[in-house]
């Protein structure tokens, strides 16, 4: 074939390509494989009861260890069931999980130490996807957006320790705490908006609500609210009957269907760049159905 020939066929491949319309986010998720759906443990799925309606959380222990134990272990004792929420401040949280519902409150058990950072090292769920304004590498734990340091910054320092934290992003869920960095107890905020600048490292993200967001619009607002919403009941889904149980799936985010995900959201951009990685919601599977 002579060289005419050879540009003649790559312009007319490019000119198909250029004509292939681009799969929707909806289409690609869709086709996406069963492998890329990675099922959440039930032992680390919290099941929260609204008036308004079930949240559904997914529990990072990798992220936060103690935290994660200390949600568990309340909830299986009832501790929260009637509790109610009672700091709502419309575009930032909701706080809860003061028996007292006056924000002094707490359990018997012993204040727990910040888990406001960890580091990358021995973290293989971790897979940096981006970068943004704020954090040098951009991923996630599940549905929990992270940030971390710079994989070259060991060669800077004398710790050879590079630290990934979770991002206070709607739908997160982080542990409320007094002035001393390590007096969390048992009050916790689910996030409404996006206070990285004034949250990130210095309160302790364990979790993210990965279906039924839509109710926490529902809660009602105050410092108190006229009109406090309880908490109805919380349960963790392993201690729920199988058949009653709610199986959900998180897309992996090692995958290249979640990459072409983004990318066709255009939260990523084709350089690495995530344009605002807080309007980034995880896709989700509940009952095989996608729901996010």
């Amino acid at each position: 074939m002579g060289i005419l020939h050879i540009t003649l066929a790559a312009l007319a491949l490019t000119t198909a390509q250029a004509q292939t319309p681009a799969q929707t986010p909806s289409q690609i998720l869709e086709a996406a494989p069963e492998e890329v759906w990675q099922a959440v443990d039930p032992e680390n799925l919290l099941v929260m009861d609204l008036p308004s309606g079930t949240m559904l959380i997914e529990l990072r222990p990798d992220l936060a260890q103690q935290h994660v134990e200390r949600v568990k272990s309340l909830t299986r004792q009832g501790f929260y069931d009637g509790t109610v929420f009672h700091r709502v401040i419309e575009g930032f949280m909701a706080q809860g999980g003061d028996p007292t519902a006056t924000g002094t409150g707490g359990s018997t058990l012993p204040n727990l130490p910040g888990e406001f950072a960890r580091p990358v090292a021995g973290l293989d769920a971790f897979v940096p996807l981006g970068r943004d304004n704020r954090a040098a590498q951009i991923g996630f734990l599940g549905s929990v957006p992270v940030g971390a340091q710079p994989a070259t910054l060991p060669g800077l320092l004398v710790e050879d320790t590079v630290a990934l934290w979770g991002l206070h992003c709607p739908g997160v869920m982080s542990m409320a705490r007094a002035g001393d960095p390590n007096s969390a107890n048992s009050q916790f905020f689910v996030m409404f908006g996006d206070n990285r600048s004034s949250l990130d490292q210095r309160y302790t993200v364990w979790g993210r609500v990965v279906d039924g967001q839509r109710n926490t619009r529902r809660i009602n607002r105050g410092e108190p609210p006229a009109r406090p919403t309880p908490i109805v009941r919380m349960r963790i889904a392993a201690d729920i009957p199988v058949e009653d149980r709610p199986a959900v799936e998180v897309l992996r985010s090692d995958s290249e269907t979640f990459t072409a995900w983004l990318r066709s959201t255009g939260a990523l951009s084709s350089t690495g760049f995530f344009r605002d990685v807080c309007n980034v919601t995880v896709p989700v599977r509940v009952n095989k159905e996608i729901t996010s």
